[in-house]
């Protein structure tokens, strides 16, 4: 009897589940960035680089890698934030931030375009 009820609230999670994602909208595209807030975006990503490379050295100290992989899923918060606050378009936060490293944008300080080697931990 425990086992009958277990599956009939499963399959009820899942018709809601399934009900709620056919019928689900989609978000607002945003709005386009012009050159200024492509210079603003750039601007306030870059700024936050070198905090968010120390919080990612403290927690992975000796392991480049896993550093640079921990800094990046930082700067993906800060670009969705920013997009986010300016109802902007999250490509467009992304394009500036490639834009102004490949055109080298003024920033202080400038970013850090490199990449270090994969070494796979042998432990996670």
């Amino acid at each position: 009897m425990k086992d009958r009820a277990a599956k009939i609230v499963v399959a009820l999670v899942a018709l809601v589940a399934v009900g709620r994602a056919v019928f689900a909208s989609m978000p607002a595209p945003g709005k386009p960035l012009d050159e200024a807030g492509s210079h603003d975006a750039y601007r306030d990503i870059v700024t936050r680089e070198r905090s968010a490379r120390r919080e990612a050295a403290v927690k992975f100290p000796g392991d480049l890698w896993s550093q640079d992989d921990d800094f990046h899923e930082r700067e993906s918060e800060a670009m969705r934030s920013f997009a986010t606050s300016r109802s902007a378009r999250l490509g467009d936060v992304v394009r500036a931030v490639d834009d102004g490293m490949h055109e080298r944008w003024l920033a202080v300080p400038q970013p850090i375009a490199t990449v270090p080697p994969c070494r796979p931990r042998l432990s996670y």
